[in-house]
């Protein structure tokens, strides 16, 4: 499948223009709503991959809100630099391929450098990957999306450890997928490396416990992101297919256990913030779902085990070209 990545960063930037603002107008109102609401991370120290965009930028809005002086590590300098001026001094950009442990490592340990302590690592940064039927993957993309999805996270928590172990405290976040728990909610080499972040977090949570450190996960169904935007267009033939913010809305909500709401980005920042904050002090080894109820009434996609079978003929249906 040849994919239109021009076409993929308009959709992208499309679904970041909207959806990102208005969670983060929803963030907004929703923290300034409650006078003398408690700030749960106030003093600490945070980094967040993949945090120039999408769920990664709500959540660095929502820590700062929270108190926490936040870096922001991602491969994206105009969007880093952009929400720097919207946090204000709370909050520092550093470029971050999350594909080279040197640059994950640069990035946490800048955050340590800014108070002398480190306090949450959230191991955002992901991408969709190879898409297609299991007979025709290849696997040079196979291996490109586990490093960046599972490889990634495992070295963030390296770092992280290095600089918790010492100081007897610590909490990581890693955000998952609802394809961790279920089959056909993505891609295979998306579903395999969501699936092997369960298994890091299960791992680590059995070793780090000890040193006072805790590991969770976030298991979010499909949500208006940069990365919603590329899955939906490198299904379409030849990546050209246009996807807007409205055609995923309705396919999430035609596709939701809860039709009357939809998930946000704002959602996933207080799951983030819950399992970051001592709120979520006697959480570990938890992989924290947020899809609405729909893995735990085992609905998988209609007419087949592959998500592309339900999501892209919605988008046909609203008057798109198809696959």
């Amino acid at each position: 499948m040849t994919i239109n990545w021009k076409n993929v960063q308009r959709l992208s930037s499309d679904v970041l223009r909207r959806r990102v603002g208005h969670a983060a107008r929803q963030c907004t109102r929703s923290f300034s709503s409650a006078p003398g609401i408690e700030q749960r991370l106030v003093g600490q120290v945070a980094v967040i991959t993949g945090g120039a965009s999408g769920i990664g930028a709500a959540t660095a809005r929502m820590f700062t809100r929270h108190g926490a002086r936040v870096v922001i590590a991602d491969i994206q300098p105009s969007l880093g630099e952009k929400l720097l001026k919207e946090l204000g001094p709370q909050a520092e950009y550093v470029e971050c391929d999350v594909r080279k442990e040197e640059d994950i490592e640069k990035a946490i340990s800048k955050a340590y450098e800014l108070e002398n302590r480190l306090d949450v690592v959230h191991s955002n940064a992901g991408i969709i990957g190879c898409v297609g039927p299991i007979d025709e993957v290849r696997i040079d993309e196979y291996d490109a999306t586990i490093a960046v999805d599972l490889r990634a996270a495992v070295i963030a928590v390296k770092h992280a450890v290095r600089f918790m172990k010492p100081q007897k405290r610590g909490s990581i976040v890693i955000t998952g997928s609802v394809a961790s728990v279920r089959g056909g909610m993505g891609p295979h080499g998306y579903t395999v490396a969501k699936a092997g972040l369960l298994g890091l977090v299960n791992s680590c949570a059995a070793e780090l416990g000890q040193h006072n450190i805790r590991i969770n996960m976030i298991s979010p169904e499909l949500v208006s992101t940069p990365l919603a935007a590329f899955a939906l267009a490198a299904l379409a033939e030849g990546g050209s297919q246009s996807v807007t913010v409205d055609d995923i809305d309705r396919i999430v909500k035609q596709n939701s256990m809860l039709p009357d709401r939809l998930l946000t980005h704002l959602d996933i920042a207080n799951a983030a913030l819950f399992l970051a904050s001592d709120m979520g002090g006697y959480i570990s080894g938890h992989n924290l779902v947020v899809d609405g109820g729909k893995t735990a009434a085992h609905v998988l996609q209609a007419g087949g085990n592959h998500w592309s079978t339900k999501y892209m003929p919605m988008v046909a249906e609203n008057g798109k070209r198809g696959l």
